[in-house]
């Protein structure tokens, strides 16, 4: 006797169901792994096993997918992390549903938001973009400026607004607006294509001033490899409109352990080796006081960007009290005017669980 039963997984923001699409491949692609296969690679046997499985048929277009032995809990986590590993499978719609067999069995049933044919179309248009945005940094650049300028991009190209199909890297790149999950896996898939590790996290964010995860919300993000150890990106929170619209860099490169107060992952993630090689610690952009030299610098970074924002951090909840030093006898402003940025009002922006500052302004015409 066997049982069905329907699972509707959301990944982060709300999916729209869609019509199935009940289409067999010819010839399967069979997985072989890589080493940015980061979610596959923390599994066991057992689940590997079943991801292989499942991908296989995924990649085929397969309307039936049998799986052998697997839990509730198994297939759930397999189906998240082959999307998680693999942001080109963007015509697989998060909504799913199984048949769970009296011999432990399962018979999968993903739902196509395209045809192969509408697929590969798709896919060979952001492929195109892909090139044509890879083909725009400098051969000269490293892997961190790399990173750094595909961060920015996207930032610049990305809207951040609900739509269709925007937990799939597709909504970015073809239709320029997304949400966390379509940001990330556009990331990872412009890195991967450069060359770079990268994979997407899923989990929680906490927001400013919460103690629990009861309270907090689901988020994506990426994880990167940059100089033999790991790094966060996140490019949805770096993406700034509320205030001075611009690329917010207190988001990029961060590492695990400046990042734990606000960024709870649902699986475990790998910690940051050498915490002074993120962003703002190598660049000399962090600073515990007043300190003109570090000052200048953010200074000279900011003219640099082009943004008119000037970032800062310092440790985490020691935003405020380095904003009060700033702004003690107008020293942020007789800084600014010895660098030619005459302002006589400056707005400020903190995460005190992150340490960020900014200051922003509008130049005295």
């Amino acid at each position: 006797m066997k049982k069905l039963v329907f699972l509707l997984l959301l990944f982060l923001c709300g999916c729209m169901p869609v019509q199935q699409q009940e289409q067999q491949a010819e010839q399967k692609t069979e997985f072989v792994p890589k080493e940015w296969n980061f979610h596959y690679a923390q599994l066991d046997e057992e689940m590997k096993s079943l991801y292989e499985t499942m991908y296989t048929g995924i990649c085929s277009f397969e309307s039936k997918i049998v799986l052998s032995d697997a839990t509730e809990e198994q297939l759930l986590t397999t189906f998240r992390c082959i999307l998680e590993d693999h942001p080109k499978l963007f015509y697989v719609n998060t909504q799913y549903h199984y048949e769970l067999y009296a011999d432990h069995s399962v018979a999968f049933y993903p739902t196509y938001d395209y045809d192969e044919k509408t697929y590969k179309e798709r896919l060979a248009t952001i492929d195109e973009q892909c090139t044509d945005i890879l083909d725009q940094i400098s051969s000269q650049a490293d892997e961190e400026e790399v990173a750094a300028y595909i961060y920015r991009y996207l930032i610049e190209h990305t809207a951040y607004q609900k739509n269709e199909h925007d937990q799939q890297m597709d909504s970015v790149f073809l239709q320029g607006e997304s949400v966390c999950a379509g940001y990330a896996k556009a990331y990872q898939y412009l890195m991967q294509k450069a060359g770079i590790p990268c994979t997407t996290i899923s989990g929680e964010w906490i927001d400013e001033g919460e103690t629990s995860l009861d309270t907090s919300e689901g988020h994506a993000w990426n994880l990167i490899s940059l100089q033999d150890d790991w790094f966060y990106v996140d490019v949805t929170s770096g993406d700034i409109v509320d205030y001075g619209p611009h690329t917010c860099y207190q988001f990029f490169k961060l590492s695990t352990q400046e990042a734990s107060m606000m960024y709870a992952p649902t699986d475990l993630v790998p910690q940051t080796k050498d915490p002074t090689q993120s962003y703002f610690q190598s660049r000399h952009l962090y600073l515990e006081s007043y300190d003109e030299q570090v000052l200048q610098l953010a200074i000279d970074e900011m003219k640099r960007q082009g943004d008119g924002v000037l970032e800062l951090r310092t440790e985490a909840y020691g935003s405020e009290r380095l904003k009060a030093e700033l702004l003690k006898d107008n020293r942020i402003f007789q800084l600014l005017a010895q660098n030619g940025i005459y302002v006589d009002t400056l707005g400020y922006a903190a995460i005190e669980a992150l340490g960020s500052l900014e200051f922003y302004y509008e130049p005295i015409s």
